[in-house]
């Protein structure tokens, strides 16, 4: 493994919060400190949407644990059966409400409780402090969270112009020989930068507190859309014989597509020019032999692939609000689709 992929941050985080989840539950005079260390650690998550939020349902679950466990050693005991049975009711409520991260954490202290045989007030307020202190530190820790911006610009601009490299290959083999053409086109480079720009973007919504941070999540969803369509676009292009006269009328859009391709592109000036080459393919002589019919067939789902990629792109900007554009697009760009 690459030592630059060892997030030394989180190492950090990790044993930071644990000791001092174990010192403040120390200098609390709480009972079995260690365990608010163990919770600290177990609070750290990756975002600090997902850290606030789990800490939340731990605090919530608290509560229906330590009311089972009660009951139970109430009516069985300090017994083995009795954490049996306290698991199979506690992990079905888990189950149930969607609890299943909070139960590790109130297992431990419901241990407490069975290790000192007893449901004592005092014992159940220190299980709860516990609890407590530990998410506490895990909060602490997870207020700092590096930004991203910057790596999800750089995936954004590797994206691009791995989809304008695509477009440009397209607009090339359309009216190459098929013959010599390479009709195979791997897009797995496509995928790789998605995925990776997809989690960054998620994890920089989950970083954003006050404010819904969307605008990436659905850039990357638009892209994802606009990839499926690129798929039928090469599947199509496979199916053309050899070079129809059109042909070079929609390689030169391809190509227009491949320069102007860019997030702050409103879509207007292609999608006119795409209506406008459609009708004035409408207006050509009706093909004559099956071979010109075929491929006429296929320009015509080749421009429906391309009016749906342009489309996609026009639906993702209708989901932006004035501030999104402004602060996302550089608007002094027009030229990028």
């Amino acid at each position: 493994m690459n030592i630059k992929q060892i997030d030394f941050l989180r190492i950090f985080k990790i044993a930071a919060a644990a000791s001092i989840g174990c010192l403040l539950a120390v200098l609390f005079q709480l009972q079995t400190p260690t365990s608010a260390g163990i919770i600290a650690i177990l609070s750290l998550q990756n975002t600090r949407r997902e850290t606030f939020s789990l800490v939340a349902r731990r605090i919530f679950s608290f509560f229906p644990s330590m009311t089972v466990a009660i009951v139970i050693f109430y009516l069985m005991g300090y017994q083995i059966p009795s954490i049996f049975v306290y698991l199979i009711l506690f992990a079905g409520i888990c189950e149930l409400f969607s609890l299943q991260n909070t139960l590790v954490s109130n297992t431990v202290l419901v241990l407490h409780l069975y290790a000192a045989q007893s449901v004592h007030p005092a014992l159940l307020v220190n299980e709860l402090l516990l609890l407590l202190t530990g998410t506490s530190c895990g909060i602490l820790m997870n207020l700092y969270m590096p930004g991203n911006s910057a790596k999800i610009r750089r995936a954004q601009s590797e994206l691009e112009q791995i989809f304008r490299n695509t477009f440009h290959r397209i607009a090339r083999d359309i009216v190459m020989d098929k013959q010599l053409a390479c009709t195979f086109f791997d897009l797995s480079d496509l995928d790789l930068i998605l995925k990776k720009l997809e989690k960054e973007a998620h994890e920089n919504q989950g970083n954003t507190l006050l404010s819904d941070e969307q605008y990436f999540v659905k850039y990357v969803e638009m892209r994802k859309n606009q990839k499926l369509v690129v798929e039928k676009l090469c599947q199509n292009i496979r199916l053309l014989h050899d070079v129809p006269i059109q042909a070079h009328a929609i390689s030169h859009f391809i190509e227009d597509v491949s320069i102007k391709f860019h997030e702050s592109n409103n879509t207007q000036e292609l999608m006119q020019k795409l209506t406008e080459m459609q009708t004035s393919m409408q207006k050509e002589p009706l093909p004559v032999t099956r071979t010109e019919f075929e491929n006429r067939a296929v320009l015509y789902r080749i421009l429906y692939d391309l009016e749906e990629l342009i489309t996609i792109k026009k639906r993702f900007i209708e989901t932006l609000t004035p501030d999104e554009i402004k602060r996302f697009w550089n608007t002094s760009q027009n030229c990028c689709q």
